[in-house]
């Protein structure tokens, strides 16, 4: 299962960098976190955040790639259920970006449960934007 949503945002790429970095804050604006345990904004792959989402158990998350002010991908590998999730930021001019999310949940057990859970998983991703657009512009909502 893999969900990817774009979106433009009229900010520039070093504002959302700064937001999406900062896992900690991410309860105070998205409503799809309700904790995070990590030591300090993401700065490096290897680095491990642990993720508690509604009606989720809490999932520890390690940084596996880590682009300076243009992407990071944390993934999970448990019971047969590899997830990962994708943050890209692409500067369109001073005051612009592209920002992408994405969602995968493969293996031998992953795969059933995103087919399974696919809907809920796209909601939540495109709630994560919607949220992320409100923090950064103060306007509506993002349609994906």
């Amino acid at each position: 299962m893999h969900y990817t949503t774009s979106f433009s945002l009229p900010v520039a790429a070093t504002a959302v960098w700064e937001l999406l970095t900062d896992v900690r804050q991410w309860p105070g604006w998205t409503p799809t976190v309700e904790s995070v345990h990590a030591a300090g904004p993401i700065t490096e792959a290897g680095q491990n955040v642990t993720l508690k989402q509604p009606g989720r158990n809490p999932v520890r998350y390690t940084v596996d790639v880590f682009e300076p002010g243009h992407r990071f991908r944390w993934g999970s590998a448990r019971g047969g259920v590899r997830q990962a999730a994708d943050h890209v930021i692409t500067p369109e001019g001073p005051r612009s970006c592209t920002v992408r999310l994405s969602f995968t949940m493969t293996g031998p057990v992953g795969g059933l449960l995103g087919r399974l859970g696919a809907g809920k998983i796209k909601s939540m991703v495109d709630e994560e934007a919607a949220a992320l657009s409100r923090r950064l512009t103060g306007e509506g909502q993002h349609q994906p």
